[in-house]
């Protein structure tokens, strides 16, 4: 090498040093997770499982809670993972949860006709949501996540159903219903918890429920915001205690995420964030996937990495291979799959094709 030669590359490497960047060689590699149920079979079955997503380039499984096994679960399948190679992660829903409704029906989320998610859920019968602004369901579940997360072995910790109920369903799934959600109505519009409009009305002297149109309130809005924040806030204070990395499986872009499910997943302490950017959910394109993509990884600044959730039932296998491109393209650090009971055979074969090599 010449002096010449020498000098430019050690010019090149002092500005990107001066850059705050790593050169190309030195970037990360890329992570790719998969959401699982709980049903995993007998120990063949699960190591069978493991050893594909390993093959197929997923490193990481967001494996569903069994709640008749508790942590007994996650135990016995733990080691059949590491095994493998693979990071078995508890996929957990948070608010919305079923085993209060004898023990502590008033915990639960009220709408601003005044009914329970106890009494009558909207939608489907399992929507029973929690209240997050009840100071016993924030203990309740920050002690849950506690329990979970002594789990040895256990990679990490995932937040799902870390929400209000929708209180405008995604485009396409409003005709599912027989519902024309063009506004804000009532019976899904939740936060109205003797609780949560104690708690307002401290802060800002006002009463939800006397608003003229409460949709329109920006105090009211970021006040339900806030709360789910908390939430996540108090668990992710004790998970991380244990010395666990805490994800969650949140609405495809900030703003929908705020205007449908009251979600300000940018500002939570997270380690990582899965955006569930399920195209045909919201009557748009594959490449739509991309520009979700990039939304979430703006507003998130760098600050923790974002793997695009990618909806296998809506995608054909040459679809699934664009996603991905469109997804990196965003600038997601991998790709989450909802879920792996999806995949077919193609499916699995692209992956392998795509991610393994």
């Amino acid at each position: 090498m010449t002096r010449k030669e020498f000098l430019k590359l050690l010019g090149a490497g002092l500005a990107t040093l001066a850059l705050g960047c790593r050169p190309e060689s030195a970037t990360p590699r890329r992570k790719h997770w998969a959401w699982m149920g709980a049903s995993v079979g007998s120990d063949d079955d699960a190591r069978r499982t493991f050893a594909r997503l390993k093959s197929s380039g997923i490193d990481a499984l967001l494996l569903h809670e069994n709640r008749e096994e508790g942590p007994a679960f996650y135990e016995r399948l733990i080691p059949l993972a590491q095994a493998e190679g693979i990071e078995l992660h508890a996929w957990i829903p948070t608010m919305m949860r079923a085993e209060l409704l004898e023990t502590h029906p008033d915990w639960y989320a009220v709408n601003r006709e005044g009914v329970s998610t106890a009494e009558k859920p909207p939608y489907v019968d399992y929507y029973r949501f929690l209240s997050p602004c009840v100071p016993g369901v924030r203990a309740y579940l920050a002690d849950y996540y506690d329990r979970m997360a002594q789990i040895e072995g256990l990679a990490g910790l995932h937040l799902d159903y870390i929400r209000f109920p929708d209180v405008i369903l995604p485009i396409t799934l409003q005709p599912k219903y027989g519902l024309v959600q063009d506004r804000e109505y009532p019976p899904f519009d939740y936060g109205y918890h003797p609780e949560c409009r104690a708690q307002f009305k401290a802060q800002t002297g006002l009463d939800p429920l006397e608003l003229e149109d409460p949709s329109a309130n920006e105090a009211w809005r970021q006040f339900r915001y806030d709360q789910i924040t908390a939430v996540v806030r108090q668990i992710a204070e004790r998970v991380h205690a244990r010395g666990k990395p805490l994800t969650a499986a949140v609405f495809p872009t900030p703003e929908i995420a705020r205007t449908l499910v009251r979600q300000d997943w940018p500002r939570w302490p997270l380690d990582a964030v899965m955006p569930m950017i399920y195209h045909n959910f919201y009557d748009k394109p594959v490449a739509w996937i991309e520009t979700a993509t990039r939304e979430g990884v703006e507003a998130l600044g760098g600050r923790i990495p974002l793997y695009s959730g990618l909806f296998v039932p809506a995608l054909t296998p040459e679809e699934l291979e664009q996603a991905i491109d469109y997804a990196l393209a965003g600038g997601a650090s991998g790709i989450s799959l909802f879920n792996v009971e999806s995949l077919t055979d193609a499916h699995w074969q692209v992956l392998k094709t795509r991610l393994a090599s």
